[in-house]
């Protein structure tokens, strides 16, 4: 019932005080020794060139553009085959907030010595097991249960969560004095590259199929069986994201080896952020192209629904 501006003001007022906070609670060490901008760049790209760093990133990019990969037709499923009420699916993303941030925290308490690579695995292939369940039973109509479509999927917080916690790891033994803050950010740029680029993969590859709002709502078999073909190109895209896994370090003693040992190489370098500019002129062209009428059904953003 909220407009869109009114959504964003009160999601203004709510940010505004961490403002206030952060100007009088924080407290930092007065930098004396001032680098320019020029020196400091100059720095982190000898940086970037190191296999150590553009190995990591590489490995974020590339795992998470396929892990991204979703079911563009989720949303309308959760209307009208499942009839989700929006209070339903509001309480049900804070409840898997809260599984994400105990993740997180026994993941920080009893992870630390876990083989990265190996939980990763683990993690990742019972949560698709889990979740195939839930999306075969719904698609068939065997059961539609709001509940259980809403509930199921929160056993994803956990590789999503345990993923996070690896890579802030990864950061901390990465990290050089000076370039804690950019390598981080760096790090979790990329990650978030990986969700937009990801994503519109992902609209490309199912408006080739019968999984439209108007497919959705008629329900045939012909639907059911296009929805199931793109739920499980979903899930082989996410089974394929395990396939960087090599470019992941399995423990902290093996990252301080590489950095050590990987050396540097500046065409690598160059190739990091030749990608990652990519990624990001993609995805900006992709949401602005969607925005716009004469735009929006082009089959770069997804396409439209053809006329019947």
């Amino acid at each position: 019932s909220l407009s869109f501006q009114e959504l964003m003001l009160i999601s203004g007022v709510i940010c505004a005080p961490l403002v206030i906070v952060s100007w009088f609670l924080l407290n930092e060490d007065r930098v004396t020794d001032n680098q320019s901008f020029g020196e400091y760049m100059s720095s982190f790209w000898t940086l970037l060139q190191k296999r150590a760093i553009y190995q990591i990133v590489a490995y974020k990019f590339f795992s998470g553009v396929f892990n991204s990969f979703n079911i563009v037709s989720s949303s309308n499923i959760k209307l009208y085959w499942v009839h989700a009420t929006p209070f339903n699916n509001s309480f049900m993303t804070i409840v898997g907030t809260v599984f994400y941030a105990i993740t997180l925290a026994l993941t920080g308490k009893y992870g630390l010595d876990w083989n990265w690579r190996t939980i990763i695995i683990v993690t990742m292939c019972g949560a698709l097991s889990i979740d195939a369940f839930m999306t075969m039973f719904t698609v068939w109509d065997v059961v539609r249960n709001q509940w259980f479509w809403l509930g199921v999927p929160m056993i994803e917080y956990l590789p999503d969560g345990i993923r996070f916690m690896i890579a802030t790891y990864v950061v901390v033994e990465l990290a050089e004095p000076g370039h804690e803050g950019a390598l981080y950010g760096l790090l979790t740029a990329t990650t978030n590259l990986t969700t937009p680029f990801g994503r519109s993969m992902a609209k490309l590859v199912n408006g080739q199929f019968h999984v439209w709002l108007k497919d959705i709502q008629a329900d045939t078999t012909l639907v059911r069986r296009d929805v199931t073909i793109t739920i499980w190109i979903c899930y082989c895209m996410k089974l394929l994201s395990l396939a960087f896994l090599p470019l992941l370090p399995r423990q902290k003693a093996e990252t301080q080896e590489l950095k050590r040992t990987g050396g540097s190489s500046r065409v690598m370098g160059i190739v990091t952020v030749s990608y990652l500019a990519f990624a990001i002129v993609w995805a900006t062209m992709v949401n602005l192209l969607s925005m716009y009428t004469s735009t929006m059904c082009w089959k770069i953003t997804g396409g439209c629904a053809p006329k019947s």
